[in-house]
């Protein structure tokens, strides 16, 4: 971005843009779960015997349709497009750079945090439930490679970064905007996670690293498209590592885990 605000003459009190940055960020949030819920309803009622790799497809599918819907509601509603707010164009050499440069950081990051809380002894015992899904059919970890590039970071991304983000920026430096939508996706990730409060807080404190990784690549690349390959890249890594981990234990392990 090269100035202050993405949004000429945008003038706002620095309370008023928060608040409404929290908003849109709830409202996205309980927009992909109600939009989740209608698809499994649908699926319910209808008694739709679709394989579980569709009904897990959909799913995601649905829940980054909510994310985009919501984002684009509240961006129309201000008089804005949405795919010139948010910044959609194809990547140059240079945001592919920025591709790599954040991968590895945000990887680095997280391994680094993993060493510090094995030191400290801190488990977080908790998980996602497409991991939850993953303990039962492995395979089904391998779907959400293509599904993190095309479905899940793209939506995440233009609500998050696309939308709250540079909402915030209209009211904020760079410092102040970029960990304050980390926080943001960080803590709204607490619903989809599983087991206690503790381990959860501990996993969305850990998420907040690449999440702030996301939001500097957005800031000086202009281009959510480079957020979202980063993005996907990141969850894809996550995912393989599980799916290797699980395809690797032995049986009776494998057991115990679920």
């Amino acid at each position: 971005m090269t100035g202050p605000s993405r949004v000429d003459g945008a003038q706002d009190r620095p309370l008023y843009a928060v608040l409404e940055a929290i908003l849109v960020a709830i409202g996205g949030t309980v927009g992909a779960i109600v939009a989740s819920g209608v698809v499994y309803l649908g699926l319910t009622v209808t008694d739709a015997a679709l394989p579980m790799v569709a009904s897990f497809g959909l799913s995601f599918t649905a829940g980054a349709v909510g994310f985009v819907a919501v984002a684009v509601i509240y961006l129309r509603y201000r008089g804005l497009d949405p795919v010139q707010y948010v910044g959609v164009h194809w990547p140059t050499g240079r945001d592919l750079g920025w591709v790599v440069g954040g991968y590895v950081a945000a990887l680095a990051l997280v391994i680094a945090s993993g060493i510090v809380l094995t030191a400290l002894q801190v488990n977080p015992e908790t998980t996602n439930r497409a991991a939850e899904a993953g303990l039962e059919q492995p395979a089904l970890l391998l779907w959400l490679v293509p599904l993190s590039f095309l479905v899940i970071a793209p939506g995440e991304e233009f609500l998050f970064r696309g939308t709250i983000q540079s909402r915030l920026r209209e009211t904020f430096s760079p410092t102040v905007a970029i960990p304050l939508t980390a926080a943001l996706f960080a803590v709204l990730h607490f619903f989809s996670l599983t087991g206690g409060a503790g381990g959860r807080f501990v996993a969305i404190s850990i998420l907040f690293l690449p999440s702030l990784v996301f939001g500097v690549v957005y800031e000086y690349t202009d281009n959510l498209v480079v957020s979202t390959l980063l993005h996907g890249a990141y969850n894809s890594t996550l995912v393989l590592l599980v799916y290797l981990t699980l395809t690797r234990l032995p049986t009776e392990e494998l057991t115990m885990l679920a």
